[in-house]
C-alpha cells in the first residue's frame, strides 16, 4: 500500500450526497476528491461502498447457465422483488451452499442506481476509468485469501448490520439487516451467529464497533472475537497509523487489482 489520504466532510455522504445530491456538497466533494486523486499516477479507480440503502434477495438458479441466461434470471427475480427495478444496480454474490445439487445459490445485492450516477459525476473531472464499484463488506473477503479456516465477518454500522461466513475461496453465507436502533444489532447478530457452523474466529468491522460490543459477542458465542485487521503479509509503504480504518477500501483495491 503506497499512500493513503482521508477526506472529511461535515455531512452524511450517503444521504446528502449520493441520495439527495445537494449541489453545494457535490461541488465541495468534487473539488477535494479531484485534488487528491489527480496527484496519483494510476488511471483506474475502484470505488468502495457501504451497504447503506441496500436491499438483499436470495435466489437459486440452474447450474452452469450461460451468462446471458443468468442475467435474464436475475433481472426476472429483480422485477418480482422491486417496485422499480430500473432504479437499482445489482451484484450477484454466489454462496457455497450452491455447490451441491441441481441449483446454484446467489444473493442479489441491490443499490440505488442514483448512487452510481452521482459517483460518475463526481469522478468525471478526473478523466480516470472506473474499473470496479464494489461493496466493502464483500471485498473484505479478498483480504482473507490466505487462510483455510472458516471465518465470520460481522459488520455493524449505525443503520445496518451485515454478516458473512467464508471458507476460502467460497463465501458460504451472506446476510443483511437494516437497524431501526443500534441496540437491535446485538439481537440480529447473535441470532445469525448461532445458526452458523462454529467458526474459528469472528472479525468485526464498522463504525459502531466498540470494546463493549466485542466483549458481549465473545461472551455469548464462546469463540475469539476481534476487530478485523490486515493480513500479516500485507505491506504498508505509507506511514499509516490506523490502517484498520481503511480495510473496506483496501479490500476493494485488492479485488480491483485482480480484475
Amino acid at each position: 500500500m503506497q499512500c493513503c489520504d482521508e477526506l472529511l466532510f461535515n455531512a452524511d455522504l450517503y444521504s446528502d450526497l449520493l441520495d439527495k445530491g445537494y449541489p453545494k456538497l457535490v461541488s465541495e466533494v468534487t473539488q477535494k476528491l479531484s485534488k487528491a486523486i489527480l496527484q496519483l499516477t494510476p488511471q483506474k479507480v475502484a470505488v468502495c461502498l457501504n451497504l447503506t440503502g441496500a436491499k438483499f434477495l436470495k435466489i437459486q438458479v440452474e447450474k452452469n447457465l450461460p451468462e446471458a441466461l443468468f442475467e435474464e434470471e436475475c433481472q426476472a427475480e429483480a422485477a418480482l422483488f422491486l417496485r422499480q427495478p430500473n432504479d437499482y444496480i445489482w451484484q450477484a454474490v454466489q454462496v457455497s451452499s450452491a455447490l451441491n445439487g441441481k441449483y446454484e445459490h446467489y444473493v442479489l445485492v441491490f443499490l440505488p442506481r442514483r448512487y452510481l450516477t452521482r459517483l460518475r459525476m463526481l469522478l468525471l473531472p478526473l478523466r480516470k476509468e472506473i474499473n470496479l464499484i464494489d461493496i466493502g463488506h464483500i471485498a473484505m473477503h479478498y483480504l482473507q485469501s490466505h487462510t483455510n479456516k472458516r471465518m465470520v465477518l460481522l459488520e455493524i454500522e449505525p443503520n445496518y448490520l451485515a454478516l458473512s461466513s467464508s471458507s476460502i475461496p467460497n463465501i458460504e453465507t451472506l446476510n443483511y439487516w437494516t437497524l431501526e436502533a443500534e441496540t437491535d444489532a446485538a439481537y440480529f447478530a447473535l441470532t445469525a451467529l448461532r445458526k452458523l457452523p462454529a467458526p474459528s474466529s469472528i472479525s468485526l468491522i464498522g463504525s459502531a464497533i466498540t470494546d463493549d460490543v466485542i466483549s458481549f459477542i465473545q461472551n455469548a458465542v464462546k469463540v475469539p472475537v476481534t476487530r478485523a485487521t490486515l493480513p500479516k503479509n500485507f505491506v504498508l509503504d505509507a506511514q499509516i497509523t490506523e490502517p484498520e480504518k481503511y480495510l473496506k477500501a483496501i479490500g476493494c483495491a485488492v479485488k480491483a487489482m485482480s480484475l
